[in-house]
């Protein structure tokens, strides 16, 4: 493995796999995959681990997308513009220090806790905006209303790192070239072809109604996650290596019945109490492409 994508993700992404790496890159690293995509974006974790697995050229041809617009536009402006980014970190932070956190959410959502109209943050400054307010909001959950404005509450930190120069500097070189990074739904990717790996981190099935958060990008509801099904295996039947995670639902088990089910367990940070946290069983779902050239 080379160590010069040893690359932190930007954001701390509730479900995000920087922890399952270990146990998922199992399911790759022999692989020899033509290029990556990561049709749900999230935090990265995994592209990162490509990077470090397989090398510089996958950060020529990968493409990444996600379906929440405002997370692309920070990966863009991160990759084109990190210099401006960092500045309007800073800037933030300090409004952060003199005003709080529900000041910087406001002008992110354009309006304040008593629906008031205030100028809302726009272009790299909106970018900066997003990670200051995952770095000290609950547990870097991205959740909206019904009005799609952002409604997690403060986390209660005693002192947030917000600005981490470095690991954004890297993240910014380690991204693939623009045009790869993409804001599309998860089946609407051109360019994806034999011999491709596909890594699916869809939003979770909730194992029962009171997990279940609002999503990032609209609901993704029984429906989606059959569209999704149906892609996955119309991908693995084109010669293409698919790896999905998702939870350990009785409904997920029996959607992917015909597929190969590995359980892993991961610890989640949703519980505000630490001693809560305890871990959870979810699923990695391989396809038989990929099973066949292990």
């Amino acid at each position: 493995m080379s160590s010069d994508y040893d690359v932190k993700p930007v954001l701390k992404w509730a479900g995000g796999k920087r922890n399952l790496v270990p146990q998922i890159r199992e399911f790759y690293k022999n692989l020899k995959p033509k290029k990556y995509i990561e049709p749900f974006f999230g935090g990265g974790a995994i592209y990162f681990d490509i990077l470090k697995t397989f090398g510089e050229k996958f950060k020529k041809t990968s493409i990444i997308n996600d379906a929440n617009q405002d997370l692309i536009d920070m990966y863009k402006n991160i990759k084109t513009f990190p210099d401006e980014v960092i500045y309007h970190l800073k800037r933030l932070k300090r409004d952060y220090e003199k005003h709080d956190y529900y000041f910087i959410r406001a002008k992110f959502n354009g309006k304040n806790q008593n629906g008031d109209t205030v100028e809302k943050y726009q272009g790299i400054e909106r970018s900066a905006a997003l990670i200051l307010i995952n770095k000290t909001c609950f547990n870097g959950l991205y959740r909206v209303n019904k009005n799609k404005l952002f409604n997690v509450p403060k986390g209660n930190y005693k002192n947030p790192k917000i600005i981490d120069e470095e690991n954004l500097y890297k993240v910014s070189s380690a991204l693939p070239k623009k045009q790869n990074i993409r804001c599309q739904q998860f089946d609407k990717i051109e360019n994806i072809n034999k011999g491709d790996l596909v890594y699916f981190d869809p939003p979770y099935h909730p194992l029962n109604q009171t997990s279940s958060f609002t999503s990032y990008s609209g609901a993704f509801g029984k429906d989606e996650q059959i569209r999704l099904r149906d892609y996955f295996e119309t991908l693995d039947k084109k010669g293409i290596y698919v790896i999905l995670s998702n939870s350990s639902a009785n409904f997920i088990k029996d959607l992917y019945g015909k597929f190969n089910i590995q359980r892993v367990h991961a610890k989640r940070f949703i519980n505000s109490k630490g001693d809560k946290r305890q871990g959870v069983c979810e699923f990695i779902i391989l396809g038989d492409h990929l099973l066949k050239n292990k």
